[in-house]
C-alpha cells in the first residue's frame, strides 16, 4: 500500500491476516510518535487477567483495519485511498487500557476517544505537536477530512461506514483478533463471504440476499463475544477497580490521555491514595462478588442504599450487560440487506437476529467488594 511507486516498503507479519505490505503514506503514519504509542495499548485493557493470552494492542489492530479496508476495495469497486489511510489512523486517540476508563477520563475533561483521534490527525488541543498533519498534507490529503472519515463523523461518505458502519472493517477485524487471542473462537467471521456478498447501493453497504446467514453468523459472533469476553464478569470487576483507582488519584491532569498502559499505571502506583489499588490489581488480588440478582431499578436503588454505609472505593454495583447496550446501534442489528427483491433491516426478517436482541436484554446487577469488608457486606446486602 503506497500513494507514491516508493522502493522503500516494510513487511509487517500480523499473526491474524499473514503478512502485510505497507509503504509511502502508511509507512510514514506507523513511524510517527502517536501511532507507535498503540504498542502499549492494550486492545482488551485488563482481561488478560482472565484470558491470558489477550495483551494484543491497539497497534496491530489498527493495521489490521487497514489490511481489511485495502482487501474490500477489490470486492466492492471503491479505488480511493483515503480509506486504508482513515482505516490506520482509527484509533490512534485511544487513551490507557482503551475502553476500560474511557467513562472516567470522560467525566474529568469530556472527551472521548474519537475527539482525540480527530484533535492528533489535525494535530489540535494537546496534540499540537502531532506529525500526522504534516504526513497527510505531504501527500495531499486534507486533515480534517481524514479525522471526519477515521471516526465515522462524515456520514455523506460510503467510507466512513465502510470503516464505521453496521457491519464495518473495524469490528471485523476487533472480533477475529479479540477472538484469537483470548482463545475462544467465538468471532472468528468468514469476512471473506461477506465481502464477497455485499455492495454499494445508495450510497451504503448492503447485503445480498446469498449474505444473509453469513451477516447472522457476524451478529451471533458479536453477541457472544459480548457476553463472554468484553461483558465478563471478572473483567469488569478489574476495570471498574482501575476506575476507581483513577478517582482517588490526585495528579488528574489532560494530559492522562496522552499516556499508555505502563506510564498511566506508573504515575497512579506513586501515588499514595490510588497506590494500593494498583497494587491489588496488579497482583490480581480483585473485589469478591457476594450478591448477584436481576436487573430492576428498585433492585438497583435498593443496593446503592444498602451499601452506601461503605466508602465508595471499597465496593463496585455493576450492572452488566449494561444499560446502554441494548439498541440496535449498539447491537447493529441495523445492517441492510436485500430479501426477495427489497432491502430490509436484518433485525426486520431474521428470526436469529430478533432472539438475540432479546436476550441481550436481560440483565444482572452484580455486587462485588474488598476483602477488607466482605463478609460484613454480603450480610447487609442479603437482609
Amino acid at each position: 500500500m503506497s500513494s507514491i511507486d516508493d522502493k522503500m516498503y516494510k513487511i509487517i507479519q500480523d499473526p491474524l491476516n499473514g503478512p502485510v505490505k505497507v509503504s509511502g503514506i502508511f509507512l510514514d503514519i506507523i513511524n510517527s510518535i502517536y501511532f507507535q504509542r498503540l504498542r502499549y495499548i492494550k486492545q482488551l485493557g485488563l482481561c488478560n487477567l482472565v484470558f491470558p493470552g489477550a495483551n494484543h494492542t491497539r497497534f496491530e489492530h489498527s493495521i489490521g483495519t487497514m489490511f481489511l479496508a485495502s482487501e474490500i476495495k477489490n470486492y466492492i469497486g471503491i479505488n480511493d485511498e483515503r480509506l486504508e489511510i482513515a482505516a490506520l489512523l482509527h484509533d490512534i486517540g485511544h487513551t490507557p487500557f482503551s475502553h476500560s476508563i474511557e467513562d472516567k477520563f470522560f467525566e474529568n475533561f469530556g472527551l472521548i476517544h474519537e475527539d482525540l483521534t480527530s484533535d492528533i490527525i489535525t494535530g489540535k488541543g494537546i496534540y499540537g505537536d502531532s506529525v500526522i498533519p504534516e504526513i497527510l498534507n505531504k501527500y495531499g490529503y486534507n486533515p480534517e477530512e481524514i479525522a471526519d472519515l477515521a471516526t465515522g463523523r462524515n456520514k455523506k461518505t460510503v467510507l466512513s461506514k465502510i470503516i464505521s458502519g453496521s457491519l464495518d472493517v473495524d469490528e471485523l477485524d476487533y472480533l477475529r483478533r479479540d477472538s484469537f487471542y483470548c482463545g475462544v473462537n467465538l468471532g472468528n467471521i468468514d469476512y471473506k463471504r461477506i465481502f464477497n456478498t455485499i455492495k454499494i447501493s445508495e450510497n451504503d453497504i448492503v447485503g445480498e440476499e446469498k449474505s444473509i446467514p453469513t451477516i447472522e453468523s457476524a451478529i451471533i459472533g458479536r453477541v457472544l463475544m459480548y457476553s463472554s469476553v468484553y461483558f465478563h464478569k471478572t473483567c469488569r470487576i478489574a476495570q471498574k477497580m482501575l476506575g476507581i483507582a483513577y478517582e482517588l488519584y490526585n495528579g488528574k491532569d489532560k494530559n492522562d490521555l496522552r499516556m499508555n498502559d505502563y506510564e498511566f499505571i506508573y504515575a497512579l502506583e506513586n501515588d499514595k491514595k490510588s497506590s494500593e489499588i494498583i497494587k491489588k490489581i496488579k497482583s490480581r488480588n480483585l473485589y469478591k462478588i457476594i450478591y448477584r440478582s436481576s436487573y430492576s431499578e428498585d433492585a438497583l436503588n435498593n443496593i446503592r442504599e444498602k451499601m452506601s454505609v461503605f466508602d465508595s472505593d471499597l465496593y463496585i454495583i455493576d450492572v452488566n450487560p449494561p444499560l446502554y447496550f441494548n439498541e440496535k446501534s449498539r447491537l447493529k442489528t441495523d445492517f441492510t440487506v436485500y430479501y426477495k427483491d427489497k432491502k430490509y433491516e436484518i433485525n426486520k426478517i431474521s428470526y436469529i437476529v430478533n432472539a438475540l436482541n432479546e436476550n441481550i436484554k436481560r440483565r444482572d446487577i452484580i455486587v462485588s467488594a474488598d476483602e477488607s469488608i466482605l463478609t460484613k457486606a454480603a450480610s447487609i446486602i442479603k437482609t
